[in-house]
């Protein structure tokens, strides 16, 4: 991509970028100062599907959460998710709005190069015909893709943002109900030691459960659009892993977080990037053996 591309690419979707960046500064925000009842529409869903699933009862509480007093379990503001959400809606928005036109204009598999064009074609000029009739003027084509091109944008912005609510809330229950079950198979075993400590092992669940989910989400967007056969592996890891981890341990260490608690902030961001790779590590080794068997499999 030369300069005069560049150029053209950030003038069409500037506009798309600023504001998916306004909106996760805004949850940000929102997030920072949020106590149990701004965070409701959140923690409400989470621990209504965590007990339905899981049998557990939980008693509401206004300043505290959602609590089950006899497992001394409590989902509050900092169980809620939002910064998952954060993470998914950063990574829908600005990996995938400037693809979003040829999500909502593919034409179908069945149709011909030549009866696409042809569709295409007549569709262009009834639409035209028809509003030069309205206005009495000719429509300026150049205008008429920019408002299309921005409306499919700001659709998949709205869309992400739904979409990662709901990811989000699917993706906390499967982690909160893990933690749940999960330390009581440790305990049995003795596992716990000076290193895996009840709270380092809710850090390491939450953090497999997200980071996994983030890359499944990811590559199934990708599908959505057809990027795949089209992006290297390296390239299909980044965007998850930049994200995750900008939101995660960077902006806290921006606000300078290490300050407050220098070593608590240091075990935690070891955990992270450990837990992050060893995660990796399995996805790119996956990745790897499933393109050799297909490779070996075509050569056949």
């Amino acid at each position: 991509m030369n300069f005069k591309e560049k150029s053209n690419f950030l003038r069409h979707n500037s506009i798309f970028y600023v504001t998916g960046f306004l909106l996760i500064f805004c949850m940000k925000y929102y997030y920072s100062r949020a106590g149990v009842p701004e965070l409701q529409w959140l923690l409400a869903p989470t621990a209504g599907w965590v007990s339905l699933l899981s049998g557990i009862p939980f008693e509401y509480i206004r300043e505290v959460g959602y609590i089950n007093h006899d497992l001394k379990m409590i989902i509050a503001p900092s169980c809620s998710g939002m910064q998952f959400m954060m993470v998914t809606a950063a990574m829908l928005i600005f990996s995938f709005v400037h693809l979003s036109g040829s999500l909502f204009t593919r034409q179908s598999a069945a149709t011909t190069p030549q009866e696409a064009e042809h569709q295409s074609c007549s569709t262009e000029r009834k639409r035209r015909s028809l509003k030069c009739s309205r206005t009495g003027t000719a429509p300026s084509p150049g205008q008429d893709s920019v408002l299309s091109a921005s409306l499919k944008g700001f659709a998949w912005i709205g869309s992400s943002l739904v979409l990662s609510f709901l990811f989000t809330v699917f993706v906390n229950v499967l982690r909160i109900i893990t933690a749940v079950y999960l330390p009581s198979f440790f305990e049995g075993w003795q596992l716990y030691g000076s290193f895996l400590t009840p709270d380092s092992l809710h850090t390491a669940i939450g953090t497999v459960i997200y980071f996994t989910a983030l890359l499944t989400l990811y590559r199934l967007a990708g599908h959505l659009f057809r990027r795949e056969a089209q992006v290297s592996l390296l390239r299909r890891c980044l965007p998850p892993v930049f994200w995750y981890f900008f939101i995660v341990l960077g902006i806290p260490f921006l606000n300078r977080a290490y300050r407050h608690g220098g070593e608590q902030f240091m075990a935690f961001a070891v955990l992270v990037t450990a837990c992050c790779g060893g995660i990796l590590v399995l996805y790119c080794a996956g990745a790897l053996l499933r393109k050799r068997h297909g490779s070996h499999r075509n050569a056949s």
